[in-house]
Formats: C-alpha cells, sequence, structure tokens
C-alpha cells in the first residue's frame, strides 16, 4: 500500500468519525432532554401599530420559534394575502421566508390566514413543532416580524428559557408592532 493511499485512508476514517461523533452530539442535543411539560403554554400577545395618515397597507405579519441552535421548530403564525398579487409580497417577510424557506409554500398553504388591521391580537404555542412533535425544555428564540406595502419591515425577537417555571417578558414595539408581552404560563 503506497503512502499516498494509507494517507487517504486515515483521513476518511477521521472525517467518518467526525461525523458519527457530531450526529451523536446532535441526537444527544435534540432528544435527551427533559420534554416540554403539557401544563404549561406560551401566549404572545401583541398589537399592530395604527400608522399616523395618508395611505395604509395591512402588515404581513410572521411570528415563529426556533431552537437553541437556531433553527426554526414552529412558525405560529402567518398573515400574508395568498391571492392577486399578495403572494410576490410574502418574500417580504425576509427573516422568516429565508428560515422557512425550504416548508415555506406547505406552510403558507396551511397556516396562513388573511392580514389584520391595526389592533391587539394573540397567539399560544403548545410546545410542539410543526410536525406535532413534543419539544425538549430549553432556550427558543420568538420572533415577531412585519413588512408593510409602502411601509416599514421590522422584526421583533426574545431570547426564552422555557422549562417548568412560569416567567413573563415585555417587549419594546416598533414601528408596525406597537409592543408584545410574552408570558410563559400553566396552561388555562
Amino acid at each position: 500500500m503506497s503512502r499516498r493511499t494509507l494517507l487517504g485512508r486515515l483521513a476518511a476514517a477521521g472525517v467518518s468519525a467526525m461525523g458519527l461523533m457530531t450526529l451523536a452530539d446532535d441526537a444527544f442535543a435534540l432528544g435527551q432532554g427533559p420534554k416540554w411539560d403539557d401544563n404549561f403554554e406560551l401566549a404572545i400577545d401583541f398589537e399592530i401599530a395604527q400608522p399616523g395618515g395618508g395611505r395604509y397597507h395591512r402588515p404581513y405579519v410572521a411570528i415563529w420559534m426556533e431552537d437553541g441552535s437556531g433553527r426554526p421548530v414552529r412558525t405560529l403564525l402567518l398573515w400574508v394575502n395568498t391571492s392577486g398579487r399578495g403572494p410576490r409580497y410574502i418574500k417580504e417577510l425576509r427573516r422568516w421566508e429565508g428560515a422557512e424557506r425550504d416548508a415555506a409554500q406547505g406552510l403558507i398553504s396551511t397556516v396562513s390566514s388573511a392580514t389584520r388591521l391595526p389592533g391587539k391580537y394573540s397567539v399560544v404555542w403548545n410546545g410542539r413543532d410543526d410536525g406535532g412533535r413534543v419539544l425538549d425544555q430549553g432556550t427558543y428564540r420568538l420572533f415577531i416580524e412585519a413588512a408593510r406595502e409602502h411601509g416599514s419591515y421590522q422584526v421583533i425577537q426574545q431570547e426564552l428559557t422555557l422549562g417548568t417555571s412560569p416567567k413573563a417578558v415585555e417587549l419594546q414595539g416598533n414601528e408596525e408592532i406597537a409592543g408584545a408581552r410574552v408570558e410563559f404560563r400553566r396552561r388555562k
């Protein structure tokens, strides 16, 4: 066996071993923690801001959760126009569309609903992913994204550690989302 062949085989074995270790680490990170407690839920209350004067289009809004590694796990809300010229503006929800690129079409047809006027709204997360599987307790990141034709693009994000103790966080608003409150609470 030549030195070149030996080095090639050793390199391949090293890469294989590293891949198996990474796979084992991912399996440990994804499946070994305590599961979400079904007695808890995450409630997100938010308000679409009232614009000042001029021409107004209702904003496209997306609310979703990502796990600690930045992978999207659940789209909770997607308010977009799916008819007429509306679909071409979905890409204005840049962060959601980029995060959910692979699953976007399926989510748009199953999760989306009509855009809303300014006002207060709520959505609740039950600790399940888009496939309905129970997730682990741990660190997640909440995203509230809004984009409006002839308006602005805004994102609110908050890291949350969700376990078995209730907590609440007030999120600062912006031009499109006047404010938001997130509460990890016992299921009502």
